[in-house]
């Protein structure tokens, strides 16, 4: 398989996964205006372990709470405008590599937002935390497309490390 083809495989599936991780987020307050309680619950359930959910801190659609609060959601949908506009910069070099304390820069606006709020020293508002989410999201996004591009292209090979093989 040519690395072209690869490639494209690789991005598609990543793509899709946060396509339908984010419609997710949307798809709870749809089935529950739908009148489909159970499944809304059971959606909403399946995002708890990653955010709190706090109705107050969660955009609505069709009057209920997405599955997840104002920042997660700005996150996700980051991260998948990211993917999504990386197909057009085909032409554009793309970073081969976003190293970890080039993540922590774009992290660190939302913890600052977060730690300035709970010590009392600002309060975060709908704004502040879907902004820093956003940016996170972007960070994430460039940090996680070349790594999941170097998973996909070791696949397969065999890795010798302290003179041991390791088949991938």
């Amino acid at each position: 398989m040519n690395h072209e083809h690869w490639s494209r495989r690789m991005f598609l599936v990543l793509f899709l996964a946060s396509i339908l991780w984010s419609a997710g987020v949307f798809a709870a307050p749809l089935l529950f205006s739908a009148g489909k309680t159970t499944e809304g619950v059971m959606l909403r359930f399946l995002y708890s372990p990653i955010c709190h959910q706090d109705v107050d801190r969660s955009f609505s659609l069709a009057g209920y709470p997405l599955s997840v609060c104002q920042r997660c959601s700005s996150i996700y949908l980051a991260f998948t405008a990211v993917l999504a506009v990386v197909p057009l910069l085909r032409r554009t070099t793309l970073p081969t590599e976003l190293r970890l304390h080039g993540l922590m820069l774009f992290l660190l606006p939302m913890g600052v937002d977060y730690i300035f709020d709970i010590a009392g020293l600002w309060s975060n508002t709908m704004v502040s935390r879907s902004i820093t989410g956003a940016f996170a999201g972007i960070g994430l996004a460039l940090f996680i497309v070349p790594a999941w591009r170097e998973a996909w292209k070791c696949s397969g090979k065999r890795i010798i490390t302290n003179n041991r093989t390791y088949s991938t």
